[in-house]
């Protein structure tokens, strides 16, 4: 690829596409979607293929709040003393497994994964165990192993085997089982299992094991020398009972370095004590450790509600005694991946210095509208407030969030400061200024204590900047915006969002998606594709989970028409509070509408240059020319293209002038080799940073793929980040799929932004990308080809 300066109807078929790259297609089975909702976490987990779940206790299955709280918001289950030895076993060879059956079968019922704990462990034996000598000892575990594990034989996805076997040093512990049996004994206890239930994980589980330490490497040496030998062992759990001051520096190496033996990692038993923003980050950081490591395949805390836990007096869990969502709840679904789509910076109070009290909104309410008021200050989200590296300030989280605006987007000194539908428009936009103020984006006033009063329930209001010490906050920290890593790993769902045919639409494929969150949804506009031609669809939907059963509404029945319309984007172009929908009919055409839920409202087609401009006819050769993409900064629109030759072109024009006044093309990149730099390009904005990011895709030896680049400005020069199909942006080389693979191409998709603006900004700390992919059995009409959508959530994410 070279930088600077010197209609496709997609492809001809296939067939004569695989050829020419060289290509060959393998069958994979099609495997249905795994994301759930993204408002809870059992939901958010599932996003990227992993479990969210709870230890419950049949003692509290008659409360419904608990019952709820549990079913509603995870998808996982470790029975919490059901299945241990004393009472699966308290008398030899007399087996109760009434109670853990309880809990399974109305775990199955909700289709949750189900962890068993725990076979052989030290502490909760029955009495007549540790009378034995080592022969009856050997044979009552063994038998144990086999007749709990036979029990429940196909519906555990995890056992843990052997628990707390070994001392802080990193020797074994004297146990029963070490004193008589010796080190075998862990051993026969893997073998045991694997015989018992052979489609069951095999783990063994310890606490102190929060990082690189004595205890956590005797354990690696153990699983290592278990891995040597052929010893069935699967996965290791860390309980990971923690405070708000653990230490968890090496918490993630140590993940991954149990991972890097060949086995899954899963954290079995999370608590946290403390409270409020400590006891938020050590969550947030245990399950972004969780994310990173692509083989941590689920979190489990120890307990629904605070009053129930071993720990009550450390209120150690996500919900309170009352069930209520504590701020650790939310961290935790941000860090999963929940529906905020910009976590930004870090999440607290914002106080109002002169009065000492903080930044509340009235009675948790949700309502777009409500005043925001001050009020002393406690750890309730409706005072939790997030700073978005957009410059939103928001509260609350998932469909729920709000973002902090002015009553009727209005601007005069006065107006009042209320919660609002989040819409990413500068009347959103926050700025947190040296001297302690916070600057209204669209007005430029001060975020103001009326009155200058300090009693609880005072109103906040937009006023004009005089320096008053009612106009000083403090508040959380700002979005560091991260940086880029130079290579790339991804975890996918399984196909999310397929075409729906109707009377007048007979739908073989969708595909080239556009993506943004805007009021509470995410709203998707892609390619309908079939042997007759393009069009465009719609739809829109709160979490991921609803994205299949979404309307899908038809573009040809807006002003926008039927023909030949593919590959959307959209954006909110800010100075004229429109939305835009960039896309090709032959042309580079454009549609506006002033609000993005309502579809018919588009206008007709029109279009950025007049023809096919003359430097494109010219190196076009047996290509196509699609893929419209415009990104603005603070001055300039640029619109760039591809011809599936090997070509990257850019215009630009004003932001003032924008959309008129499109300037000749330029070659922005161009590679030899046509199906290196081929088409479906995307730039983003790297938020916190001079940085801007190019993704372009490629065919292949293993299918479709984005290549990378790097620039400090839209014009280029890029420099090359993850640009190889053995190391690329992402593609077969880099993508795991936990509900089993779907597809060999990564084609052509979009970010998930961190806001909606024409800066097209995207959060280096979470990247999501909605990408098209198909059975790789199909073949034939590219046209016709059977098109999903999938979503790639990054699991290396270096912040």
């Amino acid at each position: 690829m070279t930088t600077g300066s010197p209609p496709r109807r997609r492809l001809r078929t296939a067939v004569t596409v695989l050829a020419a790259a060289g290509l060959a297609a393998t069958a994979v089975v099609l495997s249905p979607g795994v994301a759930g909702a993204a408002s809870t976490l059992g939901a958010a987990a599932a996003q990227s293929g992993r479990y969210f779940g709870a230890a419950i206790s049949t003692s509290h299955l008659g409360e419904a709040a608990y019952v709820n709280t549990w079913t509603s918001e995870f998808n996982g289950v470790t029975p919490e003393n059901e299945m241990k030895w004393d009472t699966v076993e308290p008398n030899r060879n007399q087996f109760n497994f009434a109670p853990a059956d309880r809990i399974v079968s109305q775990a199955k019922a909700q289709g949750m994964k189900i962890r068993g704990h725990t076979l052989v462990w030290y502490q909760q034996l029955a009495p007549w165990v540790g009378g034995l000598d080592a022969t009856n000892l050997r044979s009552a575990m063994l038998n144990h192993i086999s007749q709990v594990a036979g029990h429940w034989k196909g519906q555990v996805i995890a056992w843990d085997v052997v628990n707390e076997a070994f001392e802080e040093n990193g020797t074994r512990r004297q146990s029963v089982f070490q004193q008589k049996l010796g080190d075998g004994y862990l051993e026969d206890a893997f073998r045991a299992a694997r015989t018992a239930d052979p489609s069951a994980k095999l783990c063994y589980n310890d606490y102190n094991t929060d990082g690189i330490n004595a205890k956590s490497t005797g354990i690696y040496n153990m699983v290592r020398d278990f891995k040597s030998r052929g010893v069935p062992i699967d996965c290791v759990g860390f309980q990971s009972h923690l405070s708000s001051n653990s230490n968890l520096s090496s918490y993630q190496a140590n993940l991954q370095r149990f991972a890097d033996l060949g086995v899954d990692v899963q954290i079995t038993e999370l608590d946290v004590g403390g409270s409020g923003t400590g006891q938020a980050n050590v969550y947030r950081q245990v399950t972004q450790a969780c994310r990173a490591v692509t083989r941590c395949t689920g979190i489990t805390v120890w307990g629904v509600t605070d009053k129930y836990s071993w720990r009550s007096g450390d209120t150690p869990l996500l919900f309170d005694g009352n069930y209520g969502k504590k701020q650790a709840y939310t961290s935790v679904l941000d860090a999963l991946g929940g529906d905020d789509p910009d976590p930004g910076g870090s999440t607290g109070p914002v106080r109002a210095t002169a009065a000492n009290r903080c930044l509340d909104v009235p009675g948790s309410a949700g309502t777009a509208g409500t005043q925001v008021q001050i009020w002393d200050c406690h750890s309730g989200a409706n005072q939790q407030w997030t700073r978005g590296s957009a410059g939103e300030l928001s509260v609350y989280s998932g469909a729920g969030k709000r973002c902090l605006g002015t009553a009727g987007g209005g601007t005069a000194a006065g107006t009042a400061a209320v919660i609002a539908d989040c819409t990413g428009g500068a009347g959103q936009k926050w700025t947190f200024t040296g001297s302690g103020t916070i600057t209204h984006g669209q007005s430029g006033l001060c975020l103001d204590v009326s009155g200058a009063a300090t009693a609880n329930g005072t109103k906040v209001i937009i006023w004009s900047c005089n320096g008053g010490a009612n106009q000083r906050w403090t508040g959380p920290s700002a979005p560091t915006g991260g940086t880029l890593p130079s290579r790339y790993s991804w975890s996918s769902s399984g196909p999310l969002i397929a075409p729906k045919s109707d009377a007048t639409h007979d739908i073989a494929g969708i595909k080239d998606p556009s993506v943004v969150y805007a009021d509470g949804k995410y709203h998707v506009f892609a390619s309908t594709a079939n042997a007759a031609g393009y069009n465009l669809v719609y739809l829109s939907f709160t979490d991921w989970a609803q994205a299949g059963s979404a309307t899908q509404y038809y573009l040809d029945q807006s002003g926008i028409g039927t023909g030949y319309r593919a590959a959307p984007e959209v954006f909110y172009f800010a100075p004229q509070k429109l939305w835009y929908l960039v896309y090709q009919d032959g042309n580079a055409a454009y549609s506006t509408n002033p609000d993005i839920g309502n579809p018919s409202g588009w206008s007709a087609p029109k279009h950025f240059y007049p023809s096919m401009p003359g430097i494109i006819q010219q190196n076009i050769g047996s290509g196509y020319w699609v893929d419209m993409w415009v990104i603005c900064d603070a001055t300039t629109c640029h619109l760039f293209s591809s011809d599936d030759n090997g070509h990257l072109y850019r215009s630009q024009t004003s932001v003032a002038n924008f959309p008129e006044g499109m300037s000749d093309p330029v070659i922005a990149a161009q590679d030899a080799d046509r199906y290196a730099l081929f088409e479906a390009s995307n730039v983003y904005k790297v938020a916190g940073a001079d940085q801007y990011l190019l993704v372009v895709e490629a065919i292949g030896a293993q299918g479709r793929y984005f290549r990378s680049w790097t620039s400090s400005a839209i014009a280029g020069p890029w420099t090359p980040l993850a640009d190889t199909e053995s190391a690329p942006f992402a593609g077969a080389a880099n993508v795991t799929f936990p509900a089993g693979q779907w597809t060999t191409d990564i084609s052509h998709g979009e970010m998930i932004r961190a806001g909606t603006d024409q800066t097209l900004t995207i959060d280096p700390c979470r990247i999501r990308y909605l990408y098209q992919g198909r059975d790789p059995a199909s073949g034939g009409d590219y046209n016709s080809l059977p098109w999903r959508l999938g979503l790639l959530t990054q699991t290396n994410a270096t912040c």
